[in-house]
């Protein structure tokens, strides 16, 4: 006896994907709003309705999924995380069979390239952290997190000596963070192409002379 298909499960398992789609665009719209408007206005004086405005929905539909602006800023700050946490899985897993200073490299490319595409969100987070180094934000702690991992890999390779091998993480990360706040201050006076090269060549090399 042939089974009976129940056409309101058909047309569900259809919808699921386009729901889903939709969904996904709708808070990609959001998000780019909100890093605008936060970025323009600062962190306090951004406004939900400005967000919506910008992002073409009601400002309902922001409600529907931020709680209210406190949710949909950790939201944003959360979505860049991901991102910059996922790009930088991906540079170690691909670029492990290269020589250390090209994973070096790499890696530091990857973040500067992060960083360039969301300048001025990201430089309103990189100036709160500065402000409040005892609890750097999450974004910092995961960059932290892999700037640790590659240092070990560089002492596992021989490429960075094993004394003194817990501070190899904290000068590398603190090479890329000067850097970063040095392109903030100084936009456009190093460019994007160089500050790869500038970051692992004085982590490797230092600042000497020849």
């Amino acid at each position: 006896m042939a089974q009976k298909v129940n056409p309101d499960s058909s047309s569900e398992r259809r919808l699921k994907p386009l729901r889903e789609r939709h969904r996904a665009e709708t808070l990609a719209a959001i998000a780019g709003a909100a890093e605008e408007v936060f970025a323009r206005k600062g962190l306090l004086q951004a406004r939900v309705d400005e967000i919506a405005a910008r992002a073409g929905v009601s400002v309902g539909t922001v409600y529907n999924h931020f709680r209210d602006r406190r949710a949909l800023l950790s939201g944003l700050v959360e979505r860049r995380r991901k991102e910059l946490a996922r790009k930088l899985d991906d540079d170690l897993a691909r670029s492990e069979a290269e020589p250390f200073d090209a994973q070096l490299r790499s890696f530091t490319r990857t973040v500067f390239e992060h960083f360039e595409s969301h300048r001025e969100f990201l430089a309103i987070l990189l100036e709160a952290d500065s402000a409040s180094l005892a609890r750097p934000s999450e974004a910092s702690m995961e960059l932290r997190k892999r700037v640790d991992a590659l240092a070990e890999r560089g002492m596992r390779l021989g490429a960075l000596r094993r004394d003194h091998a817990a501070l190899w993480g904290t000068l590398l990360f603190g090479a890329v963070r000067a850097l970063l706040l040095h392109e903030l201050r100084n936009p456009g006076q190093i460019p994007l192409a160089e500050r790869a090269d500038i970051a692992a060549g004085f982590f490797l090399r230092g600042a000497g002379g020849a």
